[in-house]
């Protein structure tokens, strides 16, 4: 019998091969078009989607956010004006 990671790695395989297939699949599609006009509106598509997971915040950052946030809102944390700063660095 097997075990729950088997399982996992096995759906997570089986996933990835579709994912792979469905690369394959759009790339024929790609090489068969002739349209100009098509193959732009693809590109764009593609390069919104790797810009929008540029800015995307990893867990521990998110972590983090969350503590100072909180921190703030239970107010334990300290701000200072430019001017109290400038006077602590002098």
């Amino acid at each position: 019998m097997k075990t729950r990671i088997e399982i996992l790695n096995t759906i997570n395989n089986f996933d990835s091969m579709n994912l792979h297939a469905e690369k394959i699949e759009l790339i024929k599609l790609v090489l068969q078009t002739e349209k100009e006009s098509v193959l732009k509106k693809l590109k764009q598509v593609l390069v919104d989607d790797v810009n929008e997971n540029q800015h995307e915040l990893t867990l521990l950052q998110k972590t983090e956010l969350d503590r100072r946030l909180r921190r703030m809102e239970n107010d334990e944390t300290e701000f200072y004006t430019w001017e109290d700063l400038e006077q602590k660095l002098k």
